[in-house]
């Protein structure tokens, strides 16, 4: 895989300009955005500001409905507008079955909310499953997608612009008899993205399967969707229904390497990753790292990114929580190598039933976050592996605690 993970320095070089360029407007690292909800289901942000961190709580702010519990959350970056936009399920089901979609946009102290299944008009159509996994994505000319389960069912709203969404199944347009796709209903094993090479809007939507197999829908154009089994096709190792799975793209030098991580049975952290075809590897077992660890037998949430532009913390990041509650971070960079980061930063372990989430800031540096024993959402920070520093985001910004268990999200920008 070497050769696959070079970069060339004239893309490294673009890159580092533009984000020269935005340092002026964000700051060195950006301003970071991160999302919980609290025991009442109400949706806060936590945000970075040059002072330090506040806290809004979007749900009261906007007057949306609360979240239901055990709500999916996810969320993007519109570049063109600096709208975070933030999904999660309602906790009324006024418009769809289980709980109407609900999204939160806006940008420092305004924001605004939409009940997505009412402007679909889903009446007694499918809504999201109790806890349901949500992942979004972006494309160009700022066209959102929204993704979620019905039972066994992959479905999509989408935005074009202007008031009016949209509803589709993936996994009906795909062929699958009755919309029903071999995914599990497991509410983390769902992920996405977007690739955008050589000018193209392909999405990539991923699950984990009932035969404990990573199933992709992908979609490159047109009314079909179309389906594959990327550990059959890889002879990868089986994962397990309680798996959870995440991904990214590397779309530098207008290549279109994909990678998926999900968790094995023997709770190794497992690689797919797609240069023409399909291959895997064992990232845990070839960094030599600790495996992941279960609670009530739902495995670690995995979270990850890829750092392509030349600066700061580079290569791919998949983070995970092991049998101490300790987050390791793996990191690609020519080889496999890991660190516990919680360990380095002498933070608090993270609460058995944490979530995770992470990105990379515009300086290059890893942001993960967790929920710590105290329901406290945690910030570990690098710059370069070995050496992360932690910040208690509650007590920066004064924020309320977080629902046990609660889901995270995050994106970095305005």
């Amino acid at each position: 895989m070497d050769a696959v993970h070079k970069r060339s320095s004239v893309a490294a070089l673009i890159v580092l300009l533009i984000l020269f360029a935005n340092a002026s407007l964000y700051g060195a690292t950006g301003t970071r955005h991160v999302a919980y909800l609290d025991s009442s289901g109400h949706v806060h942000q936590l945000y970075s500001t040059t002072t330090g961190w506040s806290d809004l709580d979007l749900t009261s702010l906007t007057g949306a409905s609360p979240a239901k519990s055990g709500s999916g959350l996810t969320s993007v970056l519109d570049s063109a507008t600096n709208y975070v936009h933030i999904y999660y399920q309602s906790q009324y089901a006024n418009y769809g079955i289980y709980g109407d979609v609900m999204e939160l946009y806006g940008s420092g102290t305004t924001w605004h909310s939409n009940d997505l299944s009412q402007i679909v008009d889903l009446g007694n159509s499918p809504g999201p499953a109790a806890g349901a996994m949500l992942t979004s994505l972006i494309g160009s000319g700022s066209i959102i997608h929204m993704f979620y389960m019905f039972n066994t069912e992959v479905m999509e709203m989408y935005w074009l612009g202007g008031t009016s969404w949209h509803l589709d199944s993936p996994s009906y347009l795909a062929g699958e008899p009755n919309g029903n796709s071999p995914c599990y209903n497991n509410p983390s094993a769902m992920t996405s993205f977007m690739d955008r090479s050589n000018g193209n809007n392909f999405m990539h939507v991923f699950c984990m399967g009932t035969f404990e197999d990573v199933y992709e829908f992908y979609w490159t154009g047109g009314s079909a969707w179309h389906t594959d089994v990327p550990t059959t096709l890889a002879r990868g190792p089986a994962g397990s229904v309680y798996s959870n799975i995440t991904s990214f793209i590397d779309n530098s030098n207008n290549s279109s390497i994909m990678h998926v991580f999900y968790l094995g049975t023997n709770l190794n952290v497992y690689e797919l990753y797609y240069t023409g075809s399909w291959h895997y590897d064992d990232p845990t077992s070839l960094a030599g790292a600790p495996v992941a660890g279960t609670v009530s037998g739902q495995f670690s949430p995995l979270t990850s990114f890829i750092n392509t532009s030349g600066i700061g913390d580079t290569g791919m990041h998949v983070m995970y929580l092991g049998t101490n509650d300790h987050l390791y971070a793996l990191h690609w960079s020519g080889s496999w190598g890991y660190f516990d980061a919680t360990a380095s930063a002498s933070a608090p372990s993270a609460a058995p039933d944490s979530a995770l989430a992470s990105f990379q800031d515009l300086a290059g540096g890893v942001r993960a976050y967790y929920l710590g024993a105290n329901s406290h959402v945690y910030e570990l920070y690098w710059s370069s592996e070995g050496k992360a520093t932690e910040t208690d985001l509650m007590t920066a910004s004064g924020g309320t605690v977080a629902a046990s268990g609660s889901a995270l999200t995050g994106v970095v920008g305005p």
